[in-house]
C-alpha cells in the first residue's frame, strides 16, 4: 500500500469519526480495500474482499460505508457502461478520472484546461457553470501492450 493510500485512511477514519461513525474492524477493512484498490469496485466486490478478512461483515455495513464515505466526498462514484455502482478513493481538490475499459485500472488527472472550455460553453449558451462531472475512458498501457501482441 503506498503513502497516499496510507494518508487517505487515516483521513477517511478522523472523517468518519468527525461525522458521527464508529471506526469498527469491519469499517477498517473497508477502507483499506477501497484505498489499495487500483481501480473502482463495486460494492459486492468489496463485500466479497472484506469476507475474506472478516467473515461475518454485513453487506449492509458495506453499503452504509461507501454512502457515507461518498457524502463525505472521500471516495467517487465512477460510472461504467452497464455498472454504475463502482467506487474509487477520492483525491484531495477536484480532478477528473481516467478509467481503462478493460481492466478497469483508474488514474486522476487535472484537467483545468478542460474547465476553462466549460465555462466558455456554459457562457456561450447563458449558463453559468456552477459544477461538472468529468470521465474519460480508453485503454492504459498495460492493455495496450496486450493488444498488440
Amino acid at each position: 500500500m503506498d503513502k497516499q493510500s496510507i494518508w487517505s485512511i487515516d483521513k477517511w477514519e478522523n472523517e468518519l469519526s468527525r461525522s458521527g461513525c464508529r471506526i469498527t474492524r469491519p469499517r477498517r477493512v473497508i477502507l483499506n480495500i477501497i484505498a489499495a484498490s487500483s481501480r473502482p469496485l463495486t460494492p459486492m466486490e468489496i463485500f466479497d474482499q472484506a469476507r475474506a478478512v472478516t467473515p461475518n461483515i454485513g453487506l449492509v455495513t458495506v453499503y452504509r460505508t461507501v454512502e457515507k464515505l461518498e457524502g463525505l466526498k472521500l471516495i467517487d462514484r465512477v460510472h461504467h457502461l452497464g455498472q454504475c455502482q463502482t467506487v474509487f478513493r477520492g483525491t484531495r481538490g477536484h480532478q477528473h478520472l481516467l478509467v481503462c475499459t478493460e481492466c478497469g485500472r483508474s488514474a486522476y488527472f487535472d484537467g483545468l484546461e478542460a474547465e476553462k472550455q466549460f465555462t466558455t460553453i456554459g457562457n456561450s449558451h447563458g449558463y453559468k457553470i456552477t459544477g461538472h462531472w468529468l470521465q474519460l475512458s480508453g485503454l492504459c498501457q498495460e492493455c495496450q501492450k496486450k493488444e498488440t501482441t
